[in-house]
């Protein structure tokens, strides 16, 4: 189970000129790049500067990025299986961790730049909108600034890797396509809506106290996510923010997120 770095390497290298070969792959970045696009425009940020269409783009994100890493994650392994490869990594080299690990940082290395490429277009909508955005959303704390645009693409790609780990254990637990897509399926339902509906209910039922709403908010990934952009997006730019503690907790939580999609993967990606 011990990671060697060679062979990490060996097949992180090869996972980004797979993907970076794969038609698919930058259809899909093009398809975020025009929502993008639509999103800034119609939704008026993009006359206003970064951190409106930051506010335009929030909400869509968590649909938009889990959707892009669940497809650059959810058959990784199980086409390995097919071909015959992960068979040969059972009975030699490199390990269950090399490969997992390899496979997630060379996939982890396209879709950060299908990110980018992807939310492009806000940037472009929020620096066209010129000074109407700093006089705007001036403050004592600072203005309307790139670099708010920048910290929510590494935000979005913070969610995405924790995504993206999460498809890969789906990827290395099933034997067929039609298991992998309704196993990423149900896997969007829970982390979009039923771990949301969830905690709404806790906290309705009074299960969830003041206290700990802090933490219980950063459970699910996209409610992480979502935190971590109100938190040092938003707020830093109208408001005094809502303190450090919030965001480690969030932080924390999509960390973890990866690390169980991570353990999964190893766990089951090939049969002893």
């Amino acid at each position: 189970m011990s990671l060697d770095r060679r062979h990490v390497e060996a097949i992180a290298r090869r996972e980004v000129v797979t993907v970076a070969r794969t038609r698919a792959s930058w259809l899909l970045t093009a398809g975020i790049a025009v929502v993008v696009s639509g999103l800034a425009v119609l939704g008026g940020g993009g006359a206003s500067g970064y951190l409106p269409v930051v506010v335009d783009l929030s909400m869509p994100a968590e649909i938009l990025v889990p959707l892009l890493a669940f497809a650059f994650g959810y058959r990784v392994f199980l086409d390995d299986r097919r071909s015959g490869e992960l068979a040969v990594h059972a009975i030699m080299p490199p390990s269950r961790a090399s490969v997992v690990t390899g496979v997630f940082l060379g996939r982890a290395v396209v879709l950060a730049v299908a990110l980018a490429l992807g939310f492009l277009p806000g940037f472009v909508a929020g620096a066209l909108a010129g000074d109407a955005g700093a006089a705007l959303y001036a403050t004592q704390r600072g203005a309307d600034s790139p670099l708010l645009y920048l910290r929510f693409v590494s935000l979005a790609t913070l969610y995405g890797l924790s995504s993206l780990a999460l498809a890969l254990a789906v990827s290395a637990a099933v034997r067929s396509t039609r298991a992998a897509l309704a196993g990423v399926f149900g896997l969007g339902l829970i982390l979009l809506v039923g771990l949301d509906l969830g905690l709404f209910g806790a906290i309705v039922s009074g299960l969830v106290g003041t206290e700990s709403l802090p933490v219980a908010l950063a459970l699910s990934p996209n409610a992480a996510f979502r935190g971590l952009v109100l938190t040092t997006v938003v707020e830093v730019a109208t408001v005094s923010s809502g303190g450090l503690g919030v965001v480690i907790a969030n932080v924390a939580s999509l960390v973890a997120w990866t690390g169980v999609g991570l353990v999964g993967a190893v766990v089951t990606v090939w049969d002893e």
